[in-house]
């Protein structure tokens, strides 16, 4: 959200544009790195979704005695 905070300054206004202001871009667009950091994000939450699933299928005490009797362990979603 603080990413086009500085939108409004003069060096951003000489290469965009006098209609440049914060959250508007003017002439200028969103580059790929800022949609590659959003998707990067996005998938960091969902990965810790998944972790917190693979911890509520392993924590039981029926599967902490398999995995001490050596049995391999695979979860599946």
């Amino acid at each position: 959200m603080l990413y086009p905070a500085g939108w409004g300054s003069d060096k951003v206004q000489l290469y965009c544009g006098p209609d440049a202001a914060p959250y508007r871009a003017g002439l200028c667009s969103m580059g790929w790195a800022f949609y590659t950091a959003m998707g990067g994000t996005v998938l960091t939450f969902i990965c810790a979704v998944f972790s917190a699933q693979a911890e509520i299928a392993t924590s039981s005490d029926k599967v902490q005695e398999e995995i001490e009797e050596g049995k391999s362990l695979i979860c599946l979603l």
